[in-house]
């Protein structure tokens, strides 16, 4: 991977945590409060926490990681379910406001990494991990794809991924780190198979909350 998109990555969302880290995190309102922040997420863990009723209670919500924590508006919620939760975000500023978010809650934890991949975490480490409006941002494709394979390396035998993409046409060999690079149904599909795990939900369109991978028993 050319190490300039990486810094470019990182660069551009140091900028935007320094600006106004709650917007560029839920795209609504600026200069949010942290109690209308973190109400903001209320759709989003709606979502998440229904997909948790497809692991086991008893030995499947041990572990989870975020890809792309931000300011941990999905992270400290999400705390609650899982015995251990992890985040992880290539901006240094975002992991900082994260640790401060969610001070107080002693199996959370966040770490900035390379951009590209989960380096820190061992093989078949996390029963659950998710990413929403992460992928959309990150500028190529094979970034993207990188991180799918890598949060296949980590998830359990029965873990699940649940991840956020953009499938509309890309018009442009590459994205901006906003206007983010396009990853299609049918590239996921394929790594899908590569993988051999199952795509047991797989949604179409510009924002797609259905892709799931469980990793078969």
């Amino acid at each position: 991977m050319d190490r300039s998109v990486l810094d470019k990555m990182r660069s551009d969302w140091n900028r935007r945590a320094a600006e106004d880290d709650y917007y560029y995190a839920a795209f609504t309102r600026r200069k949010q409060a942290d109690g209308e922040f973190f109400q903001s997420a209320s759709g989003v863990l709606a979502w998440l926490e229904s997909e948790l009723q497809r692991l086991d209670p008893a030995t499947g919500r041990q572990r989870a990681l975020e890809i792309g924590c931000g300011p941990a508006r999905l992270m400290r919620p999400m705390s609650a379910h899982f015995a251990e939760i992890h985040g992880v975000d290539v901006s240094d500023e975002m992991v900082r406001i994260a640790q401060r978010n969610f001070a107080g809650v002693p199996h959370a934890f966040a770490q900035r990494t390379s951009g590209t991949d989960l380096a820190p975490f061992p093989d078949q480490y996390f029963d659950y991990v998710y990413s929403y409006a992460v992928f959309l941002h990150i500028p190529r494709r094979e970034v993207v794809m990188a991180y799918l394979r890598e949060a296949w390396r980590v998830l359990k035998t029965g873990g699940i991924l649940t991840c956020h993409l953009n499938e509309l046409p890309q018009h442009e060999q590459g994205g901006t780190t906003w206007d983010g690079a396009r990853v299609s149904a049918a590239e996921v599909t394929a790594l899908a198979g590569e993988l051999d795990c199952q795509l047991p939900r797989h949604g179409g369109g510009a924002f797609t909350p259905q892709h799931e991978w469980a990793a078969d028993p």
